[in-house]
């Protein structure tokens, strides 16, 4: 696990920042790779978007942000269930890493990569904020 997790209030604001890159890895992977590739992309968005979605909820924001987030139709995920799915997103990271090193551009395989390292810290972030009243010895 991650020594110094990023704060919830940073998590948010990367998990949205890999909204918008997935957007673009999307578009891009359209061209470039196999269905099955782009099924795993947009499923790992899925995903990305949950997490992200169950962030905007849990993390102090602006009013702005708060607004936005009800505009949303689907009820937000809890903290702990959206630590599972970031957990879950990386283990596809790494099979769509590993598809698109071979298969796709080199430029493509970064920007998942980039999204990938997002997640992770995201991940950390949510398995700090949900074990944090949990003794380092009950973690185990």
């Amino acid at each position: 696990m991650c020594s110094n997790p990023i704060p919830l209030k940073q998590a948010m604001y990367r998990a949205g920042l890999a909204v918008s890159l997935f957007k673009f890895i999307f578009e891009k992977a359209k061209n470039e790779c196999s269905i099955d590739l782009n099924n795993l992309i947009a499923l790992v968005n899925d995903i990305n978007q949950d997490v992200h979605h169950a962030l905007l909820k849990h993390s102090p924001k602006p009013l702005t942000l708060k607004l936005l987030s009800y505009v949303k139709h689907k009820k937000p995920i809890s903290l702990d269930q959206a630590m599972y799915r970031a957990g879950l997103g990386t283990s596809l990271f790494e099979v769509i890493l590993d598809k698109t090193s071979n298969n796709c551009s080199t430029e493509l395989h970064d920007l998942i990569s980039l999204a990938c390292d997002i997640n992770q810290e995201v991940y950390h972030s949510l398995v700090a904020e949900v074990y944090k009243d949990t003794p380092e010895k009950d973690l185990t």
